[in-house]
């Protein structure tokens, strides 16, 4: 059943406001076919997102994007991987606290296949490589299926993070994981898919 998952991927920067439209478009071709989702995965252009529920002010001087997935103010930009698992987790059972778990374990066993070591953090929902949190997760859940999803720091331009406060928190300190800019872009989205199925295939012994 899972190999019914649909994999796109877009070659070129999108413009986050007219990607939102498309990301609409690909819940609504689900919910009508009821069918079991898609993974987007994409790089974005320079831009700042805030979620719904931000409490930070610090974006006050700065062009902004309002998104409807989940948390505060973060940064997308050139160099950050992004991957969107807009799923029908109603149709496949699974809670989205079990969905966001297996984001995570989904991630975080890919990492350690390259040798890198990442960890979940009391800060909230995210990966952390050492004392850099190097992977943002927000999420929205509509009609049980899911929205936006994890962005990857590969090789971005950090200095954007500076202007703000990731996640609503002044501690967090953010990286990049280079290393993961010698793959070939389109094996590492074959890999990111194969490793994102096979956690979603526990769930369906």
């Amino acid at each position: 059943m899972i190999n019914k998952i649909l994999i796109k991927y877009f070659d070129t920067p999108q413009n986050y406001e007219d990607f939102d439209i498309l990301l609409n478009r690909s819940h609504f071709d689900i919910l009508c076919d009821n069918s079991l989702g898609h993974l987007l995965f994409l790089e974005y252009n320079d831009v700042y997102t805030v979620g719904r529920f931000t409490k930070n002010k610090n974006y006050k001087n700065l062009p902004f994007v309002r998104s409807s997935r989940g948390g505060d103010i973060t940064f997308h930009g050139h160099g950050q991987q992004v991957f969107y698992p807009v799923l029908n987790i109603k149709r496949l059972g699974i809670s989205l606290h079990d969905f966001i778990d297996l984001m995570h374990n989904f991630l975080i066993k890919f990492l350690q296949s390259k040798d890198i070591s990442a960890h979940r953090s009391k800060k909230g929902p995210g990966l952390w490589v050492d004392d850099n949190k190097i992977s943002f997760f927000g999420v929205a859940v509509k009609k049980g299926i899911t929205l936006h999803g994890i962005s990857l720091n590969i090789k971005c331009d950090l200095s954007k993070f500076e202007l703000i406060n990731p996640c609503g928190d002044s501690s967090i300190k953010v990286g990049n994981l280079e290393i993961l800019d010698k793959i070939e872009r389109s094996m590492l989205i074959r890999e990111l898919s194969s490793f994102f199925v096979d956690e979603l295939e526990l769930y369906f012994p």
